[in-house]
């Protein structure tokens, strides 16, 4: 009878908890997805699920990442570029989070590789006015010039690095069947626009992207 009485307990309690937890992740995946992105367009639908998008300009404040994979790189990067967007630069300036969380890695260079994890700062900042870097500090604030961009987006937790070369085969195989090229034989770019520990991994979205050569796209696109 007792113990009875204390599964239902407890059954219970881990029903509020989970309602609790959920709740808590949808509220962290409605305010990522308000944050600020980087503006494009889309110039198309290829196969795959792979849409082909026009960036416009925007900064980023990078820095650089000895690892095995783009995953192991993540917690690095984003520690420390995370310390400079919420103040630890000059004049200590907190600045607001943007969306997505990128990472760019070309596994060329053997293993460990570089990945490059950065942040996309505010559109009110331009290489002028954006906090300097503290002296030291791996972080360094640059101009993403216009571009165009292939990419599929999926759900679910930060990907493996397994689960990346899968998504960027299919990238790569939509751009071939419509005729296009990837700009560079082995980059690979991740982005992630929720965080990865109290949005549900169900709700979480992610993308694998390969930038694309401007030739002849805008006219196999009219």
């Amino acid at each position: 009878m007792a113990s009875s009485i204390l599964g239902r307990i407890l059954a219970i309690v881990l029903a509020v908890a989970a309602a609790g937890r959920l709740g808590l992740g949808v509220i962290a995946y409605r305010t990522a997805n308000a944050l600020e992105r980087p503006s494009y367009s889309v110039v198309r639908q290829l196969g795959g699920g792979v849409e082909l998008r026009r960036y416009s300009p925007y900064l980023i404040a990078e820095t650089s990442v000895r690892a095995d994979s783009m995953r192991e790189a993540s917690g690095k990067g984003f520690r420390e570029v995370a310390g400079y967007v919420f103040g630890k630069n000059r004049p200590a300036t907190k600045m607001a989070m943007t969306a997505p969380v990128r990472m760019s890695s070309d596994p060329r260079g053997g293993v460990p590789s570089t990945t490059r994890v950065s942040f996309v700062l505010e559109k009110s900042y331009s290489r002028r006015t954006a906090p300097a870097p503290l002296r030291g500090q791996d972080v360094r604030v640059r101009s993403v010039a216009p571009h165009l961009l292939a990419a599929r987006s999926f759900s679910g937790p930060p990907p493996s690095e397994k689960r990346v070369s899968s998504e960027r085969q299919r990238v790569l195989d939509a751009l071939s069947a419509a005729g296009l090229r990837p700009a560079s034989d082995g980059e690979t770019l991740l982005y992630g626009y929720h965080d990865p520990f109290i949005t549900p991994s169900f709700m979480r979205k992610n993308e694998v992207a390969v930038r694309v050569e401007d030739s002849a796209a805008e006219v196999r696109a009219s």
